[in-house]
């Protein structure tokens, strides 16, 4: 299976940004049956926490944005976007790694099985 993550990254090497304050999302594609990742672009967006205040309703902008993806992968992820993101079947991370690093955890543990990354399949 194929599985669509997004990385919290202000550079495009390092997970680095909270999730509330990310202006970008790197996305990456997991193939399981091949036990390999492609790095693809990324997509802007306007971020949802304010000095320290945020709003639900950006939350499901970013959401969107970000589109069918399964997870978002973040330095950092305050309790509400992470109750709202997984509301919507989106999986949290926090792993402040390289977004290279991060992929190989998350590959070599099977996140997507223990979690079932519902039906945010690509094929």
């Amino acid at each position: 299976m194929i599985y669509e993550i997004a990385f919290a990254s202000s550079d495009g090497e390092n997970v680095n940004e909270h999730f509330g304050r990310a202006k970008r999302f790197y996305k990456a594609l997991i193939d399981t049956e091949l036990d390999d990742y492609d790095i693809g672009g990324y997509v802007d967006v306007t971020p949802s926490c304010h000095g320290g205040e945020h709003e639900v309703s950006a939350f499901g902008d970013t959401a969107e944005i970000l589109g069918g993806i399964s997870a978002v992968v973040v330095q950092r992820a305050g309790p509400g976007a992470v109750k709202y993101m997984e509301e919507q079947g989106i999986k949290v991370y926090q792993i402040p790694l390289t977004i290279e690093q991060a992929l190989c955890l998350l590959m070599e543990e099977k996140q997507w099985e223990v979690d079932r990354w519902r039906s945010h399949t690509k094929n």
